[in-house]
């Protein structure tokens, strides 16, 4: 039986849903055209689910496929970052001393009179002139206290000024239990509850319950906006719904205006949780979990957390030392209860760090100590690595492979760095590299992309910046090949190439021009045109087939 439900415009009885969100009916496309306007801001291919284990979650109402944006989504708050020099208030820009215009009503500095009419800008304009004595800033360049507490301000403006952004707000995850007393509790207890007392002379409006709380909100759901330096941060509504995964199907980009995009990074079948990645995802599985669980709350247990082979790549793998052996080390599993620095450790957990690396060929086992002894010299090692040098980074892949999986994260550090390098020396670029950094440069960036496409399918800039690296090494080998080969050979690998291109701009689709994947895509356009002139030019050369 066809589900009916009531016109979103008139109530009749209707069988014709959107296609995009599957939850509204319409009688006729008259009506969902007449709809659209107020349907739009909430279309969106997934549903908000709730359980005990992931809390609130967004859950794909139909298959979505890769590239396919779920969701553009405005900010509730946006403000400065908590540790930032003065920037402007309205548009987020750095400020320069002598190159500044003052609101007139509270002295806020600003980068034009513009900006000081900002509606962004009415919390921290209102509360200041409340305090009867105007806003003076003298440095600038270097980190400002009075900025730190600006984005939490404009949280607590909205509980009695706008009644839906704050509850939206309250709903947001803060972990204020587990936050409490840790050392960043304290720090934003004093630098910004205290200030927002003293220098606002706001206590008693706004208690410490309600001010850690937004501080909490902030970090845990707060984005940090990469479109300016430096960046500020933003937090939204639906997005923060989306949960975390170390290999997620979807990925965020923003708007040259604010607004973020979550865009499917594979194909999402309907009913799949949506999901980002909230830590780097080429950290090995000990760094992520740690900094998730400092920053976020939660101890990942995601697929790939709990295989210590991180999917089959071996990607924080040791090479066993043992004689003859060639086998590699790894833990049983990684996901261990983490101790805490800034709380006292839970006497019930002792002895979970006692654990052993095991070969998964000879079965020899070697101390978790040693393991993050050599962990801590290669980390050592890497920092004071040479910057920009091709040589450095060669001699730290010749060294390290003695004792490193070829696909380790450091390993992959240093690779993915060399891929970008080779080709940068040069104003002529890849034309003076020899034949075999060229080599090297397409090998590299062939084994990173693959690596990627089984450790984080979704990381759609890295991937598509890497997939435009490898187009130039190939059309360059195609030309070196053709001096010998001749124009079919030149054909082939240009032809190659174009295709290569064309993934790296399907993948930086989404991307602002603000960001250097945005120049990228904007690049492999004007590429794409050049290549698609030069094949036709070449193959109306060639000599008919006989």
């Amino acid at each position: 039986m066809t589900e009916q439900e009531p016109c979103e415009v008139c109530t009749a009885p209707a069988e014709q849903k959107c296609s995009n969100c599957h939850s509204v009916f319409y009688c006729s496309r008259e009506h969902q055209k007449q709809h659209w306007k107020a349907h739009k801001q909430q279309c969106i291919p997934a549903r908000v689910r709730e359980d005990g284990k992931y809390g609130r979650y967004l859950e794909a109402i139909r298959s979505v496929k890769a590239g396919e944006i779920i969701m553009k989504e405005s900010p509730l708050i946006s403000g400065p970052s908590q540790v930032t020099p003065p920037v402007c208030l309205g548009c987020y820009k750095l400020l320069e001393g002598g190159k500044t215009v003052s609101c007139e009503k509270c002295g806020w500095p600003f980068c034009s009179e513009v900006c000081t009419r900002n509606v962004v800008h009415t919390p921290e304009c209102h509360y200041t002139q409340r305090r009867s004595e105007k806003v003076t800033i003298s440095t600038y360049g270097k980190p400002h206290p009075n900025y730190q507490c600006i984005t939490v301000l404009r949280c607590l403006y909205q509980r009695d000024n706008n009644q839906k952004i704050w509850s939206k707000l309250q709903t947001l995850e803060s972990h204020d239990e587990e936050r409490r007393n840790t050392d960043k509790w304290n720090n934003d207890r004093k630098m910004i509850a205290e200030f927002i007392w003293k220098f606002f002379k706001l206590d008693g409006v706004f208690n410490e319950e309600e001010i850690m709380k937004c501080c909490g909100i902030v970090q845990i759901n707060g984005h940090e906006v990469p479109l300016l330096e430096p960046e500020y941060v933003a937090v939204f509504d639906k997005v923060s719904m989306v949960e975390h995964s170390c290999r997620a199907n979807c990925n965020k980009s923003f708007a040259s205006d604010g607004q973020i995009i979550l865009s499917a990074g594979v194909n999402i079948a309907a009913g799949s949780h949506v999901s980002v990645c909230y830590t780097d995802p080429l950290w090995g599985t000990e760094a992520r979990r740690h900094h998730l669980s400092d920053s976020k709350f939660f101890e990942c247990s995601c697929e790939r957390c709990s295989d210590a082979t991180e999917l089959g790549t071996m990607f924080s793998a040791i090479k066993c030392k043992k004689k003859d052996c060639k086998g590699y080390l790894l833990p049983d599993t990684f996901v261990l209860p983490i101790l805490h620095k800034t709380k006292s450790p839970d006497p019930s957990t002792r002895g979970l760090d006692n654990k052993f690396w095991k070969c998964r060929n000879c079965k020899d086992e070697v101390s978790d100590g040693i393991i993050q002894q050599l962990l801590q010299d290669i980390g050592r090692e890497l920092s004071v690595m040479p910057k920009g040098e091709p040589d450095a980074c060669e001699r730290f892949i010749g060294h390290c492979s003695s004792y490193l999986h070829p696909s380790h994260y450091y390993m992959t550090d240093v690779s993915l760095a060399l891929a970008h390098m080779v080709g940068q020396q040069d104003a002529l670029g890849l034309e003076k590299v020899s034949n075999d950094r060229l080599l090297l440069k397409t090998q590299l960036c062939k084994k990173i992309t693959d690596l990627l496409e089984t450790l984080a399918p979704a990381e759609t800039r890295l991937r598509g910046s890497l997939l435009f690296e490898l187009h130039a090494a190939v059309a360059e080998t195609g030309r070196r090949k053709s001096l010998t080969g001749g124009p079919v050979m030149m054909l082939r690998y240009i032809a190659e190439s174009k295709k290569i291109l064309m993934e790296s701009a399907r993948l930086l689709a989404h991307e602002p021009p603000e960001l250097p994947e945005g120049r990228l895509r904007l690049q492999a356009k004007i590429n794409l045109m050049d290549m698609e002139a030069l094949m036709q030019n070449m193959s109306a050369a060639l000599p008919a087939p006989l």
